[in-house]
């Protein structure tokens, strides 16, 4: 799988609103945020490498995603 930080994993993203979903999916095929211009937010499920464990985090990229898990700032349960 996919690392998106330094000992996270991406399990899978789901776009908050679908039709949205191709600007997601472009963003992440290409890897830069700024190629596709960011409509919705999406949310990114992790799993730590270490220690298995699963958290989710709600970003607008893959790049907020990864600011976001390494200040671990997850979506509340």
């Amino acid at each position: 799988m996919k690392q998106i930080a330094d000992g996270w994993e991406i399990v899978s993203c789901r776009a908050k609103q679908p039709w949205h979903a191709l600007y997601m999916f472009l963003q992440m095929l290409v890897g830069n945020p700024d190629v596709a211009p960011v409509f919705s937010t999406a949310t990114w499920t992790v799993r730590q490498t270490a220690t298995g464990a699963v958290r989710k985090v709600t970003a607008r990229s893959e790049q907020e995603a990864a600011e976001k898990i390494g200040s671990s700032d997850f979506d509340a349960d």
